[in-house]
């Protein structure tokens, strides 16, 4: 029986949407700033996020961009097997301050998407942890 999957994780930032939302979409880039694993590394193909084409990898996990909406959010498709779903980082601002949440939302089939989460779930965890704690010494330069 399929499982339902949702996941968040989010960090508030002293920074601009504008400015966090540039980083995002530079991540997997030659311009990436952010992205904190040099050993385990985030690609995108390359040109603008363009939903339907731009493809990313990483951590094992492929997507293809779903929908992206300037300075709000940017949210991927993933192709895994045993996946239906997105992944995606959603900013809110109140003053200064800038809110990144980033969610996981997807039905996993019985067997490949369950085994392909929790073979994935905790370097996911550790990587959002690593991309918001790098994102925010980047903010502070």
């Amino acid at each position: 029986m399929p499982i339902s999957l949702r996941e968040t994780r989010s960090r508030t930032f002293h920074g601009t949407k504008r400015r966090i939302f540039h980083l995002l979409e530079e991540m997997g880039t030659s311009g990436d700033q952010i992205w904190p694993f040099a050993s385990q590394p985030f690609m995108r193909s390359p040109g603008p996020l363009t939903p339907g084409k731009t493809e990313e990898w990483h951590l094992g996990m492929h997507a293809v961009l779903d929908e992206v909406v300037p300075e709000d959010r940017i949210v991927w498709r993933i192709e895994n097997e045993g996946f239906d779903g997105t992944h995606g980082f959603y900013l809110t601002s109140e003053g200064k301050e800038t809110t990144v949440e980033y969610r996981v939302e997807a039905i996993l089939s019985d067997t490949d998407g369950r085994l392909t989460w929790r073979r994935f779930e905790d370097q996911f965890e550790r990587a959002i942890e690593a991309l918001f704690d790098k994102l925010t010494r980047v903010l502070k330069r």
